[in-house]
């Protein structure tokens, strides 16, 4: 007889015989072999000519994609296959340039006097409301002509509306960064760019078949968390613009589909099978904007594993989390390790999985708004299966919280992450088994220690190093634990989600106070300071964290403090200018 431990290392073997890909089966990471898979990119990235590795796939050619791989395989002959360092930089100089894909932009609905800011009782935040609504301006970019006109010699995916970049190196739209810059926008009453930024998504979306994590063309084989129907959502509140949903709901109903078709798999549990998503960006080679950081990383696996290291990284890219311990599966099922044990494609994500369920809910909601009976009750039907999924995979009942499901090894990943708690932020769970657990959720949360740090909430209680561990603070992720909470519904866990709120708000005063800036990410144990770690320098900014406070500061704008003297001004009248736009929310 085979014993049980036999078994299971059979089973391990299984799974990843079925999980590996063939490098000659994989498409390129994007149709421009110059941005995402050629010699010349591999030459001039592996060279170091620059530290950022993303600096060289965001120049544009001078010359057409053909001329330039000609002329560098001309190069090539002519060195013997070996040019120096000199040699490729003088090519880059001459094929490649830097003049700037956008211009600055003032979005037209910019106000610098909202509304909102009067609803903040407390001066100092108040004024801390205005500084960042002024941000909005200096993030607000539109594509050149120039690059609508020649697209082919872009890395950059031109799109027609003016849109709010993060900030930083990132000149370029990002996905799932978008719907908190669009919740920002909407608090500050930029109601129409707003629409123009879900437009630029659905410009993507129908050009791609999917959404992809940037729009840049060496993004175009992952995409990141499928947020644009919750911008839809959002937008709506704000809104009541029922023709947009009309004009649109056949994109939203196309990106489900590619989640469904394309990152959906089937999960055994306990008996029960149930169809949940996962992050698999199924493309070759290293990512191009990382290039000789991937490369490196992988340079000593045999061929099967690069491949798969590669398909791993991307895949983590595609989450938002990169990088995190999140994704990191050793051989004991756990999350040590290093970047070279990343192996996303066991992980069943909490979020991905919430997110997608409020999304299936936001189609049914849209089409029942529509008039589309039929087609509501069937996406109705959908969000309520993978409602179901979530509760049967994800939740662990001996500790009451969801947690990643590790497919390889079968069991949940019972770590903190910021993440664990996403189904009470997306309403992916049933009222009846949130008012049951309740407490226990909130004794999960209070016991981690995870809410216990001056600077806010971080990602994760591991100091790995890696940028979405601790000790950094994400807003996006601040934003999905403080609703999350809130959404719990006890008078305690307003309470708790007010305070989680107001220590991040009154983080991000003193770092503005201090720098001047708004920061991608923060330091949980150092109020105000930025985050670290990872492949990059921290960026300012920063469209997410600006949204995000904007969140906290209107949700809880009457008790919000910037420290604990409780000075709160009384609310003051907005003057003449202030926004005068329709918020319906």
């Amino acid at each position: 007889m085979v014993s049980l431990c036999k078994m299971r290392e059979l089973l391990i073997l299984l799974v990843a015989a079925v999980a590996l890909a063939s490098a000659a089966d994989l498409r390129p990471s994007c149709s421009k072999p110059v941005y995402c898979e050629s010699e010349l990119l591999h030459r001039v990235q592996m060279a170091r000519l620059y530290n950022d590795s993303k600096t060289f796939v965001d120049l544009q050619m001078n010359y057409d994609q053909n001329q330039t791989l000609h002329d560098f395989e001309t190069l090539l002959n002519d060195t013997n296959q070996d040019p120096s360092r000199e040699q490729l930089r003088e090519f880059v100089n001459k094929y490649f340039s830097d003049e700037g894909e956008l211009e600055e932009w003032t979005p037209p609905d910019f106000n610098s006097d909202p509304k909102f800011v009067y609803t903040i009782k407390d001066k100092a935040l108040r004024e801390f409301a205005k500084n960042i609504n002024n941000i909005w301006p200096l993030l607000a970019r539109k594509v050149k002509d120039k690059v609508i006109q020649n697209p082919d010699r872009y890395s950059l995916v031109p799109i027609t509306h003016g849109f709010i970049i993060p900030g930083g190196r990132f000149t370029e739209i990002y996905y799932w960064d978008t719907y908190w810059i669009i919740e920002g926008l909407l608090i500050s009453g930029m109601q129409e760019t707003a629409k123009g930024i879900i437009e630029n998504l659905i410009e993507l979306l129908n050009f791609f078949g999917h959404i992809p994590n940037g729009s840049r063309w060496y993004y175009q084989e992952r995409s990141q968390p499928p947020m644009l129907t919750a911008m839809v959502a959002t937008y709506y509140q704000y809104t009541n613009d029922t023709e947009f949903l009309r004009a649109n709901i056949a994109s939203l109903e196309k990106e489900m589909d590619f989640w469904l078709d394309e990152r959906s798999v089937t999960v055994e549990k306990e008996g029960s099978s149930h169809k949940l998503l996962r992050y698999f960006a199924l493309s070759s080679g290293p990512r191009p904007e990382s290039y000789y950081e991937d490369y490196e990383n992988a340079v000593e696996f045999s061929e099967q594993r690069r491949t798969d290291f590669y398909i791993d990284i991307k895949s983590a890219a595609e989450s938002g989390w990169d990088f995190s311990t999140r994704w990191f599966v050793n051989n004991d099922g756990s999350n040590n390790g290093t970047l070279k044990d990343i192996h996303t494609r066991y992980v069943i994500p909490v979020d991905l999985n919430a997110i997608f369920a409020g999304a299936l809910q936001n189609v049914a909601n849209f089409n029942a708004i529509l008039m589309n009976p039929r087609k509501a009750a069937t996406y109705g039907q959908l969000a309520q299966q993978w409602r179901d999924a979530i509760q049967s995979i994800l939740w662990n009942e001996e500790e009451g919280m969801w947690y990643d499901y590790d497919i390889r090894d079968k069991l949940h990943r019972k770590y903190f992450y910021s993440s664990n708690v996403s189904p009470l932020w997306q309403h992916a769970v049933d009222p009846n088994i949130v008012k049951a657990n309740a407490d226990r959720i909130l004794n999960n949360l209070k016991q981690s220690g995870g809410l216990d740090f001056p600077g806010g909430v971080p990602t994760s209680l591991i100091r790995s190093g890696e940028q979405w561990d601790f000790p950094n603070v994400w807003p996006p992720e601040v934003s999905i634990v403080v609703n999350a909470i809130e959404n719990i519904g006890t008078p305690e866990a307003s309470v708790l989600a007010f305070e989680t709120a107001q220590t991040f708000v009154r983080s991000c005063h003193w770092g503005f106070l201090e720098y001047k800036q708004m920061f991608e990410k923060y330091d949980a144990e150092n109020p105000g300071k930025f985050g670290g770690g990872g492949e990059y320098n921290v960026q300012f900014g920063f469209g997410w964290s600006n949204g995000a406070v904007l969140e906290f500061m209107k949700k809880y704008g009457e008790g919000l403090t910037a420290d604990d003297s409780n000075d709160l001004a009384t609310t003051a009248s907005p003057s003449n200018n202030s926004d005068t736009s329709n918020n319906t929310a």
